[in-house]
């Protein structure tokens, strides 16, 4: 079945299944075929979006991820720093 999926391509098989099998038949299988179609551009879509999320976006999220976890970092020391800066005024201002 799905050798004929593949080479079924246009309107002279249409016709011929038209001839030989009748409209109903016809109809079912130009259904199956279009739904076959459709899968398989919707499985190759899905794999090259898999494939750019591991290429482009997990990277660019792992070196996020870093410059995250430096800028917290040097968040912190600037807090401290900022807390030692204000002892050293109030005791000044005392």
């Amino acid at each position: 079945m799905t050798d004929f999926l593949f080479a079924f391509n246009g309107l002279t098989e249409m016709g011929w299944l038209l001839q030989n099998f009748g409209p109903l038949m016809t109809a079912v299988v130009f259904f199956i075929w279009r739904d076959y179609r459709r899968e398989d551009k919707l499985q190759t879509r899905v794999k090259e979006l898999e494939d750019e999320i591991r290429d482009i976006v997990l990277p660019l999220v792992n070196s996020c991820s870093a410059v995250i976890a430096k800028n917290t970092q040097m968040m912190e020391q600037n807090g401290r720093v900022m807390e030692r800066l204000e002892t050293v005024i109030d005791r000044t201002l005392r």
